[in-house]
């Protein structure tokens, strides 16, 4: 196990590398931070060389001062790492940078493992994110930190079909303090200095091997990415895990490990 650091242009990235064998790159979700992957470096590293980071404007790296593209950074940390090929493991935000990763340099990339992905440039549609991203602004505009986590709780930990009191109270906990510290010391910086591919427009492009993972309780808007990808990416599969919202791999950390080895490991 080794932990390090790496120089990006204007920035550095904290990571964490374990085991050997075949390389997986775990991304986390956005305004998370590596810690989400804690089960999946034990599982990965007793038959992979397992690597986990935070991305810039996230965790133990370093705040953006200007522009940037997280898939820059993946590529930076790869060239670092001397991983000429990795397969790729990304949840939400991880995802999105994994997709604009697998367009701009599809001979990198293995496999694809997208866990309630987003896309760049989508438009949100689903009226629960919609009401919940209005109270987030509403909560920011007067400063109240505790109101404008609650919202991105109930937008991707509880999800539009629960309420808060049904959810694994652990898992919300995990992700209250990891959105907390993300904001506190970031100030979001790692999404508005930001720049994307518009993947949205470009699905039909990916031509790794991929599994598209995806809880039935998410927003409309999540499960309609996933159905795209199925549909559109030259070599993808969809699976939809129930009784979970946005974070399957915290809610359901033993199916999710199973799913994941049995797709990279076949």
């Amino acid at each position: 196990m080794a932990h390090g650091r790496i120089q990006v242009e204007n920035g550095e990235l904290a990571y964490e590398i374990r085991g050997e064998g075949d390389p997986i790159v775990l991304l986390h979700g956005g305004m998370l931070d590596s810690r989400m992957w804690d089960a999946e470096m034990t599982t990965l590293e007793r038959r992979h060389t397992v690597i986990r980071y935070d991305a810039r404007g996230h965790g133990e790296s370093s705040t953006p001062t200007e522009r940037f593209r997280h898939y820059d950074d993946l590529r930076e940390l790869m060239r670092a790492l001397s991983l000429p090929r990795a397969s790729l493991v990304g949840l939400s935000g991880g995802g999105r940078i994994a997709v604009d990763f697998a367009l701009t340099h599809p001979d990198l990339v293995e496999n694809l493992v997208l866990v309630a992905t987003g896309l760049s440039a989508m438009v949100t549609k689903d009226p629960f994110v919609l009401e919940q991203n209005k109270k987030l602004e509403e909560a920011g505009a007067r400063g109240d930190l505790p109101a404008a986590i609650e919202c991105i709780l109930r937008m991707w930990v509880d999800g539009p079909h629960r309420v808060p009191g049904v959810v694994d109270q652990d898992v919300r906990r995990r992700c209250q303090e990891m959105y907390t510290q993300t904001i506190t010391r970031h100030r979001g910086s790692g999404f508005m200095l930001m720049d994307e591919l518009r993947a949205i427009e470009r699905v039909g492009e990916l031509t790794p091997r991929t599994l598209t993972l995806v809880g039935d309780l998410d927003s409309s808007d999540i499960l309609a990415i996933a159905d795209r990808i199925e549909t559109e990416a030259r070599d993808a599969r969809k699976l939809v895990v129930p009784g979970v919202a946005h974070m399957v791999n915290l809610e359901k950390p033993g199916r999710f490990s199973r799913i994941l080895l049995d797709f990279l490991d076949c």
